[in-house]
């Protein structure tokens, strides 16, 4: 089939690529012009190998060819961001990606919506899109198809995951997920659009949900003063319980965002989700709050943060707590000194070594867990730091062994240090 893949991003462009590698014949487009350029000099700026690879062949080999505008072909698939703007989903990009695809677009053509979106929200924006060009929805077969890949194995996830097709009509549903199982070897499930749209929310939401019993639990077990990783570890031994971790925040660009979409829809029945979310929310201010009273006095003193990432072995940023945390501090009037060896863009500069980091500085915190982390030498470290204090929002650390290299530790969901406890008492 001729595939126009609109928006180039962690999802569209590997997508493009595995469509093509399984011998469709795909045009992407992004509105970002820059973009287009650098893929169509074949610079594709990502750290994940496999995803290099595939659009470096698929570029090869012509089967994907950025283009300047969007054509006509039997099949589009949008992947556009949905972020959302105090609270409220905002779905500038795919309703305007709707409308050029529906200025283009043929009777008969499938317009296919990856993006995550509030129920409705598909048939909504393709019928108005379609409308204001004088096309009626009924001549298009129309479908949702929410990615599911995590950073770090998105070829991988692309390929095997199991999928959900909603279709406007189930023939519309059958249609789409003939064209998905021409790449994707994982479960395929058809069902309505307004379901697909709801199972991508709920996935998140669930996590978000999950996550933030897992905080409270940690900041109950530091008041009874008790090992929350332990107790976990220990009710997880129960068949039918699976608790997440605790840590700093959530992050990355769906499980803080998603919850939104269903709280925005309906604020009175989703109590529980948004009691959720302002816990996972606050962590953040939590994580800082314990670093004030572990280093005073702020001014002159220095906190290292180790992790930009939102969650570990990945380069993603977005929505980081690091961020949040690291932007507390210096309000507080902390100076702050990060450093991530797989993060490139952060919303200040960060620290080229770990020892830039750390020298000079009064206490360390690791924020992400990233595993080339687990080579740090707890010795060379306090010999360049001020104040040997470790503070570890992950239970990453061995504390014993950080313990006898000098260092103060701290590890969020654990009893705190005596001189804490004592200050705050």
């Amino acid at each position: 089939m001729n595939v126009t893949v609109v928006g180039l991003g962690y999802i569209g462009l590997p997508t493009a690529a595995l469509l093509a590698q399984r011998g469709h014949r795909v045009y992407g487009y992004d509105v970002n012009a820059q973009l287009r350029r650098q893929l169509q000099n074949k610079e594709v700026a990502t750290r994940e190998a496999a995803v290099r690879q595939a659009v470096h062949d698929a570029l090869d080999s012509r089967g994907l060819t950025v283009v300047e505008r969007i054509g006509a072909t039997d099949a589009y698939i949008l992947c556009l961001p949905t972020p959302t703007v105090e609270g409220k989903p905002d779905l500038r990009y795919v309703e305007a990606a709707a409308a050029a695809v529906a200025g283009v677009a043929q009777p008969g053509s499938m317009i296919v919506l990856e993006s995550t979106v509030p129920p409705g929200a598909t048939e909504r924006i393709f019928g108005d899109a379609l409308a204001a060009q004088g096309k009626a929805i009924d001549e298009f077969r129309i479908a949702h198809c929410p990615e599911r890949v995590i950073p770090g194995a998105i070829m991988r996830e692309l390929r095997e995951n199991a999928r959900v097709v909603g279709g406007r009509t189930p023939q519309d549903a059958e249609m789409v997920s003939r064209l998905y199982a021409s790449f994707c070897n994982g479960e395929i499930a058809r069902t309505s659009l307004c379901v697909a749209e709801f199972v991508k929310i709920v996935e998140n939401t669930f996590r978000d949900v999950n996550i933030a019993f897992a905080n409270e639990l940690a900041i109950f077990a530091e008041e009874l003063g008790v090992d929350v990783w332990a107790t976990i570890a220990l009710a997880n031994k129960h068949p039918r319980v699976n608790i997440l971790q605790p840590g700093p925040g959530v992050g990355g660009h769906c499980i803080p965002v998603d919850p939104h979409f269903l709280s925005d829809a309906n604020p009175i029945v989703t109590e529980l989700i948004q009691a959720a979310r302002r816990v996972n929310d606050r962590m953040p201010y939590r994580i800082a709050r314990r670093i004030t009273e572990l280093v005073q006095p702020a001014t002159g003193s220095t906190i290292a943060l180790l992790g930009a990432a939102y969650k570990a072995d990945v380069e993603d940023a977005r929505e980081s707590p690091s961020s949040r945390i690291d932007t507390l501090l210096r309000e507080r009037g902390y100076r702050t000194a990060i450093y991530d060896p797989l993060v490139e863009r952060f919303h200040r500069p960060l620290c080229g070594s770990l020892r830039d980091a750390v020298s000079g500085a009064d206490a360390l915190v690791l924020l992400t867990p990233h595993t080339v982390f687990a080579e740090i030498d707890p010795g060379e470290v306090a010999a360049l730091m001020r104040h040997p204090r470790l503070m570890d929002t992950r239970n990453f650390f061995d504390a014993d062994q950080w313990k006898r290299a000098g260092f103060e530790c701290y590890t969020l969901g654990r009893p705190a240090p005596k001189r804490l406890l004592d200050a705050v008492a």
